[in-house]
């Protein structure tokens, strides 16, 4: 048997929130209630992780591209063949962003018309990002 990760922590929630919570009182009871709610987000979170993390970095590098060109820089390298693991793809992102964010900085600097427009993309991307990891049941 291979359990899936969103059905073991959807099922962990559950037995936290149905089975062991009413038995509690207090401050145990709502540190139970929290664990079963930070289940139920790393279920939801799992299953779409290694695709929006992968979408997000084809965009992230192209606009980055965009960027360093723009200065007449060269891109950063991007990876020969993509490892699909959460974790490089988070390595990943986070590196990409750091440029974004040494040229974001020079692109608010410039008045030409084409940093205008990439500025406006960067912020678009930002927000996109922002609203790709939220959260639906994030109540606390």
């Amino acid at each position: 048997m291979k359990p899936a990760i969103p059905d073991a922590t959807q099922f962990l929630a559950t037995v936290l929130r149905d089975d062991i919570m009413p038995q509690l009182t207090g401050f145990r009871a709502g540190n139970v209630g929290m664990a079963a709610a930070m289940l139920d987000m790393v279920a939801e979170q799992w299953d779409g992780a290694a695709a929006r993390l992968h979408a997000e970095n084809k965009v992230l590098r192209a606009l980055v591209a965009r960027c360093a060109i723009h200065f007449g820089q060269t891109p950063p390298l991007t990876p020969d063949e993509e490892d699909l693991r959460i974790s490089s793809l988070t390595r990943e992102n986070e590196v990409l962003k750091t440029h974004l964010i040494d040229l974001h900085a020079a692109i608010e600097a410039d008045d030409s018309a084409v940093a205008g427009a990439l500025n406006s993309e960067i912020w678009d991307f930002l927000r996109s990002s922002v609203e790709s990891q939220r959260i639906s049941s994030a109540n606390f």
